[in-house]
């Protein structure tokens, strides 16, 4: 546990206008709190010469590690929920530290939704990548034909600042159980909780069950450490960020066609339908809206609310958006909202909303960056409420990744999808209806690639289902069995049913140098139409393949 997340810490430089890059020492990673400005430390950046060492150590120890039973890799696992369960304060204290959230957003981000998928894993991870016989067809009755999933080598992770333990940790879990070795670049924004304890933890797992620790490597540093990890060679790549970013490491990968899922964040739209009990959707938005202080990839961003209940949703979140209390998390109690971990955010922010109210919408509250009275260097962003927003809008079009509840009207269900549809985001959804049947036409109708009926984000609560969606929001799935194969190569086998009864026998007629292409043919027409022909037909075919065997068709070969 580093001494900066323990209880009562107050030491630290409050760093003035602070920035995680000095231009003045451009390999340094400046680590600081975002909800005090308070100096954590001096990172060193890691470099391309750095990636290809990891690489090295990675695949080598990933030699024995594709060994290994999946019995002896859940015992890695087993071991390192354990350790989650007994530490999972400290876990929470160093991601609070290290990116200004509460220690409530980290129970529910870092620690629930890790140990989630550790129990999913356990429990079903070696039921999907069990060799999947399937079936062989008429045509090869007499074989075995199934699919072997082999792990992919060593693949590389690039996650973002805004869960750092559980960022980390998915990707980990999933190719660890797999077989495969793993290269995970940190976020330069979260660089001082990977490397001072997150690392430690994995790497420290590993070695105290007996496995060499130098199968996963964590790595931190700016643009070029990212690209060198992208082009270092690695057998596949996961990337969570931003679209731009995304298309970048996409047309990288290409060079060497290194496989990739791209999770590239969301515009999440909840639909509000009028038949709702507000009391008890209002509560859900709130956590959607501004848990992490709205730093979430499916955390909602558009509130699409039927015009009959507008007006009432409206007052109720405005008079629970005033009553949040900001600051920073580890300083004070019963903080709602943490500080915004990037910065210079607040500017970008600002600019969204006077726009959106130029154009015609309405701020009811926030809008703007919050001085902390005690922590004037911190990065906050006021909670903020806007109303009257058209999907034309800036703010209905870009991520904000913020605390900013955005509110829509609409009077019919195709105005509601229509408006849903509108963003290029297509991640995940929310339909709130006591009408099913409406509330399944809804889901229906919407271009995302998740969707909840009367939830909020409860599918990545479900480690069964994939994870991922279209359009900007990226492609390819982490999580559930198409996660786990997804780092797999897959490998179509056939063996022979009754090897001593039956194998693949060429008769004469078709084994090369053919001595007469017409019976040839004539053979394997009768041979399709026996499998895929009706009974009469392949009675026919049969008769003729016998006629053919004994005297020969004596069919010329059709040559023009």
């Amino acid at each position: 546990m580093p001494e900066e997340a323990l209880p009562g810490w107050k030491g630290g430089s409050i760093l003035m206008n602070p920035s995680i890059q000095d231009p003045a020492h451009p390999g340094k990673i400046i680590c600081y709190d975002p909800s005090t400005g308070r100096h954590l430390a001096t990172i060193p950046a890691h470099t391309k010469n750095d990636v290809d060492q990891a690489l090295a150590r990675a695949r080598n120890a990933q030699k024995l590690w594709q060994q290994t039973t999946f019995a002896q890799r859940k015992i890695v696992l087993q071991s390192l929920l354990d350790f989650i369960l007994l530490n999972q304060e400290n876990i929470c204290r160093v991601a609070a530290r290290d990116t200004g959230k509460t220690m409530v957003d980290g129970k529910f981000g870092e620690i629930l939704t890790v140990c989630e998928r550790i129990r999913w894993t356990l429990a079903h991870g070696e039921d999907a990548l069990k060799d999947e016989y399937r079936n062989p067809g008429l045509l090869m009755f007499y074989k075995y034909a199934k699919v072997e999933y082999r792990p992919m080598g060593v693949v590389a992770a690039l996650v973002s600042w805004n869960y750092p333990f559980h960022n980390t940790f998915g990707p980990l879990i999933t190719a660890l159980f797999a077989g495969n070795g793993i290269l995970i670049k940190a976020s330069e924004q979260a660089a001082w909780s990977t490397m001072s304890y997150f690392a430690k933890i994995a790497r420290s797992c590993l070695e105290a069950c007996g496995h060499d620790p130098e199968l996963v490597q964590f790595l931190v540093g700016f643009q070029d450490c990212g690209e060198a990890v992208v082009t270092s060679g690695v057998d596949g790549i996961t990337f969570i960020g931003s679209p731009q970013v995304g298309a970048k490491v996409a047309t990288a990968a290409s060079a060497t066609l290194t496989p990739c899922v791209l999770e590239l964040g969301g515009k999440d739209v909840a639909i509000v339908n009028k038949d709702v009990d507000l009391h008890a959707v209002v509560p859900i938005l709130m956590r959607g809206v501004f848990q992490n202080c709205g730093q979430n990839c499916i955390g909602i961003e558009r509130i699409v609310v039927h015009e009959d209940i507008y007006e009432s949703l409206i007052t109720m979140a405005s008079v629970r958006i005033q009553e949040l209390k900001q600051g920073p998390p580890l300083e004070e109690k019963n903080v709602d909202c943490g500080s915004m971990t990037m910065s210079g955010r607040a500017k970008v922010l600002e600019s969204m909303v006077h726009d959106a109210v130029k154009q015609g919408a309405t701020l009811v509250h926030g809008g703007k960056a919050f001085s902390h009275p005690k922590f004037p260097q911190g990065q906050f962003f006021a909670p903020t409420l806007i109303t009257d927003v058209h999907p034309s809008m800036t703010i209905a079009q870009e991520e904000v990744f913020a605390p900013i509840m955005s509110v829509f009207k609409f009077s019919t269900l195709e105005e509601a999808i229509s408006i849903a549809n509108s963003s290029p985001y297509s991640l995940g959804s929310s339909v709130f209806s006591r009408n099913l049947k409406e509330g399944h036409y809804i889901m229906d109708r919407l271009r995302v690639g998740m969707s909840n009926l009367n939830d909020f984000g409860v599918n990545y609560l479900c480690q069964s289902l994939p994870f991922g969606g279209v359009g900007m929001s990226g492609y390819g799935r982490f999580g559930g069995p198409e996660g786990l194969r997804g780092v797999c190569h897959q490998k179509s086998v056939t063996v022979d049913r009754w090897p001593m009864l039956i194998q693949t026998f060429l008769p004469p007629v078709l084994q090369y140098p053919m001595t007469n292409v017409g019976d040839a043919i004539v053979v394997t027409r009768d041979l399709v139409n026996i499998i895929y022909d009706g009974w009469l037909g392949r009675l026919r075919s049969v008769v003729e393949i016998v006629k053919v065997m004994a005297i020969g068709a004596n069919e010329p070969e059709q040559i023009s």
